[in-house]
């Protein structure tokens, strides 16, 4: 499990247990972490050999999986291209997960982001799906794919 990023980690320690004990989060002085504290995304996704790490696993996983893209197609992602992987690797966590038919991918990526627990949902602008190759958006959207791929890797452990 060390190859896993520290926010795959905090999720599955997180949904190992819900029930915790006081002697966990340090005594009665300091109190569990609510669901209203907002959590960080402390992964360096605008370092550029952190991206061709998380794009190398991502086209990794991919093959491996039978879904066919190149590498060429995850350097200048398109956004059709972008939803095909996402909706694969949602599936992939739930299959029972029903993405509406006609709708615009846009009213459905925080839904389906939230459904499958990503802990920085928070940070991401749906509006980013618009140009997602763009400077400012993809650090962030590979981000998710990579932490997709991440736990479909554990769930397949």
């Amino acid at each position: 499990m060390s190859k896993l990023s520290v926010s795959v980690q905090r999720f599955l320690t997180a949904c190992s247990s819900t029930l915790r004990r006081g002697s966990v989060w340090g005594g009665a002085a300091a109190a569990a972490p609510s669901g209203s504290q907002v959590i960080r995304d402390n992964r360096p996704l605008r370092e550029r050999s952190y991206q061709a790490k998380m794009r190398q696993d991502v086209y990794n996983y991919l093959n491996s999986s039978g879904f066919e893209i190149s590498m060429q197609a995850l350097s200048s992602m398109q956004g059709k291209d972008y939803r095909a992987i996402f909706n694969a690797l949602v599936t992939n966590l739930d299959p029972f997960y029903a993405f509406k038919e006609g709708a615009r991918f846009e009213e459905e990526f925080i839904p389906a982001l939230k459904a499958v627990r990503y802990p920085f949902s928070h940070q991401i602008d749906s509006k980013w799906l618009a140009a997602v190759a763009s400077p400012h958006s993809w650090p962030y959207l590979l981000g998710v794919l990579h932490w997709l791929v991440e736990l479909c890797q554990v769930r397949i452990l």
